[in-house]
């Protein structure tokens, strides 16, 4: 069955084609004219309007993603599951500071990995406008921050909930099992650094924090969207001197709030940054000592 799509022109690649549209009229002119340079000058410009640009002409929104079409390119690809977060940025790599320009450099930066090669001009950046906007909102569940005056809307909403009697709670179907399975997984991952970590005569403790978007960090699920993160101590045994513990940690799961449910979406390199870090640091211990090393922190 064919996936219904809805599309979005991007605004700075009509801006281009306008351009191009006046430097072909010029073209025609100087060809009427046989003035051979302007003809050769205005067409190369028309043509590099046209083909230059490093920004997708438009964007196609389904039910499983967003996809950026170029005219020159493959396709740049991101799927709503895979989104983290959405925020609304200024691009300055396309524009640079006066007024009229500030309409073409507010982006929505999405923060995901690209379906297949990230290639080098794949930056997850939908271009804002009206018809953007309304489409990711449809699409993606959840919350699009940076907008302007955003600080002042969410103090609004926090005056309107708290009014309220009966706050909802977000359900947790989907993101409690998530936590518990990178909990299962983070296990089997440690079994063979906690082994030589008490071979060095070494504890080696995990634990669990969700840290949210200000930097706060709690034991307890937050009503906001937060980080999922593994907080490992390596120490010597009934070690009481925190300048002697080593403190590490790994992002395992990104979570926002949806409309109605926390989403989840999990680094899908957990498990390579535990194994590089602890293997540098437990190396880096076992030549040096552990009081050395944390003195050179």
């Amino acid at each position: 069955m064919k996936k219904k799509r809805k599309i979005a022109l991007n605004k700075l690649y009509n801006l281009c084609l306008f351009f191009a549209l006046c430097a072909l009229l010029i073209c025609i002119d100087s060809f009427q004219e046989k003035d051979i340079a302007w003809t050769v000058g205005s067409g190369l410009v028309t043509l590099a309007f046209i083909l230059v640009p490093m920004t997708p002409y438009a964007y196609v929104f389904d039910a499983e993603g967003v996809s950026f079409r170029y005219l020159l390119w493959p396709t740049e690809r991101y799927l709503w599951k895979d989104i983290r977060n959405i925020t609304v940025e200024w691009d300055s790599s396309s524009t640079h500071s006066s007024g009229f320009e500030f309409f073409w450099a507010s982006v929505f930066c999405l923060e995901a990995n690209p379906v297949g090669k990230h290639r080098w001009y794949m930056e997850g950046h939908i271009r804002k406008s009206f018809r953007t906007k309304r489409l990711l909102e449809q699409y993606w569940d959840g919350t699009i921050t940076g907008y302007l005056f955003e600080d002042a809307k969410k103090w609004l909403n926090k005056k309107r909930k708290q009014k309220q009697k009966e706050i909802k709670a977000h359900l947790t179907d989907e993101v409690a099992p998530m936590e518990r399975e990178i909990r299962a997984k983070v296990r089997e991952w440690l079994a063979p650094f906690i082994a030589q970590a008490k071979q060095y005569d070494l504890d080696m403790r995990a634990d669990y924090r969700y840290i949210t978007g200000d930097g706060d960090e709690r034991k307890s699920r937050p009503q906001e969207g937060y980080t999922y993160t593994l907080m490992i101590e390596i120490a010597r045994p009934n070690e009481t001197d925190d300048n002697r513990v080593v403190l590490l940690s790994v992002d395992l799961l990104y979570v926002r709030l949806g409309k109605t449910t926390y989403r989840g979406v999990v680094n899908e390199h957990a498990e390579e940054e535990l194994r590089l870090t602890l293997t540098d640091v437990l190396d880096e211990i076992f030549k040096n000592g552990i009081d050395v090393y944390c003195k050179d922190l």
